[in-house]
């Protein structure tokens, strides 16, 4: 059963990993799903093939069951047959040629009664080689039957253990296509002016609302520097675009607050977060898409109106108004 221990580690699938995926990607995405899918296809014909092997080890251990059932009949008569024939011999002390000449009426019946015995002794002799053969046949038959017995119970385990692999590393392959699917599915490639990349808005579409509020007066003789973008308290928020988490912050204004230096060399601030993804710790890079936080209020923000205070700021230099760049990326 060399072959069917081969079985499970041949089930072991390519898996589709998340890392950093774009729209860039999407082709080369498509492909290994399709690849996957393949795979998946192969290893379920390996499971069938597997299913089928154990039908066929189970009709031909049904058949020698048969088989050994029938020379069981055949071992127990022919032993049967002797037993009756060396009883009759023992009750009537034996039988020799030379008796029977010297008792028979005349030369003729001598000759036939002692080929009468010739034939007997022949018959018992066939009885005995029918016996033992059949004896024989049926040891081995036993023995067959042991033999397919563990094939059947090896291909049973194999057969579980590829069913098992195969589950798993579907259920595996689906989720992290999915994931991968909806990351895409945020993501947009836009170019106008100085926003050319691929982007995403901060917030799932329908979950959010903002307007171009730059420029406005706050309290302490304050100006607004960025755009309030509001959603449910603990709404996921995501990278806008694709680069490294320069570092987190914690003040009196802004509360809990993320930077975001972009691959297009801006970095963008996230200010009033309720907490920080894991995803998004400093030094990690992010994709346009990817979860880095959750809304909140925490600084000095409103309970009753959680936001994201979003920041622009090209090249890590001073603010400038984000609504049209947050604009494009969300509507």
């Amino acid at each position: 059963m060399g072959t069917a221990g081969t079985l499970v580690a041949a089930m072991l699938l390519t898996p589709v990993a998340v890392a950093a995926q774009t729209l860039d990607d999407l082709e080369v995405l498509e492909d290994r799903v399709d690849d996957l899918e393949g795979q998946l296809d192969d290893a379920a014909g390996r499971v069938e093939a597997t299913r089928s092997a154990i039908e066929v080890t189970r009709d031909e251990l049904d058949e020698l069951e048969r088989v050994a059932g029938r020379l069981e009949q055949d071992v127990e008569a022919a032993e049967e047959q002797l037993i009756d024939r060396a009883r009759a011999a023992f009750m009537r002390g034996g039988i020799h040629e030379l008796e029977l000449m010297l008792a028979a009426e005349g030369p003729q019946t001598a000759v036939e009664q002692v080929a009468m015995l010739a034939s007997l002794q022949q018959r018992d002799q066939v009885r005995v080689e029918s016996s033992t053969a059949a004896r024989t046949q049926l040891d081995t038959t036993e023995r067959l039957i042991e033999a397919r017995q563990r094939e059947l119970e090896q291909l049973e385990s194999v057969l579980a253990e590829e069913e098992a692999a195969l589950q798993d590393e579907f259920s595996s392959a689906t989720e992290e296509a999915d994931e991968l699917r909806t990351l895409t599915s945020r993501q947009q490639r836009i170019d106008r002016g100085d926003q050319e990349g691929i982007y995403s808005c901060i917030f799932d579409p329908g979950t959010f609302r903002f307007r171009d509020t730059w420029g406005h007066p706050r309290s302490g003789g304050r100006s607004h520097r960025g755009t309030d973008v509001f959603a449910r308290q603990r709404e996921p928020v995501y990278a806008f675009t694709s680069g490294e988490i320069q570092r987190h912050s914690q003040s009196r204004l802004g509360g809990i607050g993320l930077y975001l230096r972009g691959d297009d060399g801006n970095v963008y601030y996230y200010a009033h977060l309720d907490e920080i993804d894991d995803h998004a710790a400093v030094g990690n890079r992010v994709v346009a898409g990817e979860l880095v936080a959750y809304n909140g209020y925490t600084g000095n923000a409103s309970p009753s109106a959680p936001h994201v205070h979003f920041e622009l700021h090209p090249g890590g230099g001073a603010a400038i108004n984000p609504y049209p760049w947050l604009a494009a990326a969300c509507h």
